[in-house]
């Protein structure tokens, strides 16, 4: 039983462990996903067979007391200003720290616009910013393309999620969800 325990927990680490390896390339109209030595490949922008169209639906009208309930959730978030805007904060603020565990390797990119004149001003914005994980270039010659490779460590994104979960409102959330769902119905 010891053992088996021990196998479970040293596959567990190495799942979290392994790092995970996104790569695109808007030239090939390529997607791979690499992990644990396995790679999934997906071309984009293939025509897929078209479907037989239904027979479109006539769309029903929104009566007035739907846009009450409406109102009357909006009323509630409104009185819980302060908790909408902890929520949003905490929210963003995940989104920045996994972002930020990202790596990103050989990555370029190259950006072109229909004036000339706005490919100039680009340049010299573009210049004067130094990423170090990536080539960021304009294109005169109107084409738009990107190679990006993105390595996930997914150990990392477990440790900022858990932080948020642990820090997470979630009795005054759920006291707000109840409201609204309360202020929904009496509508």
């Amino acid at each position: 039983m010891a053992f088996f325990l021990l196998g479970l927990i040293l596959l567990g680490l190495l799942i979290l462990a392994a790092p995970v390896s996104l790569e695109y390339n808007s030239l090939e109209k390529r997607f791979k996903v690499r992990w644990l030595g396995v790679t999934f490949t997906r071309m984009l922008g293939r025509e897929k067979p078209e479907k037989p169209k239904k027979p479109e639906k006539t769309p029903k009208r929104k009566t007035p007391a739907s846009k009450s309930r409406g109102l009357g959730a909006m009323k509630v978030i409104l009185r819980q200003r302060d908790l909408v805007r902890e929520l949003i904060r905490k929210l963003l603020g995940l989104a920045l720290e996994v972002c930020r565990t990202l790596s990103f390797r050989d990555s370029v990119a190259a950006v072109s616009l229909p004036d000339p004149m706005l490919n100039g001003m680009l340049y010299a914005v573009i210049n004067h910013i130094d990423l170090h994980e990536m080539r960021l270039s304009v294109n005169f010659e109107e084409r738009n393309y990107a190679k990006i490779r993105v390595t996930v460590y997914p150990y990392r994104v477990v440790g900022k999620l858990a932080v948020f979960l642990f820090h997470f409102p979630y009795i005054r959330t759920i006291k707000l969800a109840w409201a609204m769902k309360k202020q929904y119905r009496t509508a």
